[in-house]
């Protein structure tokens, strides 16, 4: 299974670890690849950085994450993506999803489920599923 994370979806991951303990065990044993591209990453690295979010996140996980998660993150590379989002920064979540051919997009972002977002990545065999909906499959 490939996916891909909104920033969003991976703070969530990070920051309630009691409930989404499948997800990130599911992960350090490599049942699902979890692809990026660098713009992603960026962000990833940005968001994660910010003092309001690390402290809200238990320290253990975070190190988890930069020590050894992200050195499991497939990178794309992104071409040049013409606009599709209303927001232009889930531009290139919806561009890593689909040059990564993922099969999930995770997310709760309302501007990712516009319809002519949808179009595009159901076009590319791309589902939208919530980190919640993603950790019941994960679990099944």
């Amino acid at each position: 299974m490939r996916i891909t994370l909104d920033t969003n979806q991976l703070v969530k991951a990070l920051m309630r670890p009691p409930q989404l303990a499948t997800f990130v065990m599911a992960w350090e044993s490599r049942r699902f690849r979890v692809i990026c591209s660098p713009a992603l990453r960026h962000e990833y690295d940005l968001v994660l950085a910010y003092p309001d979010i690390t402290r809200l996140i238990y320290p253990e996980l975070l190190r988890t994450f930069r020590s050894h998660l992200v050195h499991d993150l497939e990178m794309v590379e992104l071409p040049e993506i013409a606009p599709i989002c209303r927001d232009p920064d889930d531009d290139k979540v919806i561009a890593t999803a689909v040059y990564g051919q993922v099969d999930y997009l995770v997310t709760e972002e309302r501007d990712l489920r516009a319809p002519a977002v949808i179009k595009v990545l159901s076009d590319a065999g791309i589902t939208l599923i919530t980190m919640e909906a993603l950790v019941k499959l994960l679990d099944g």
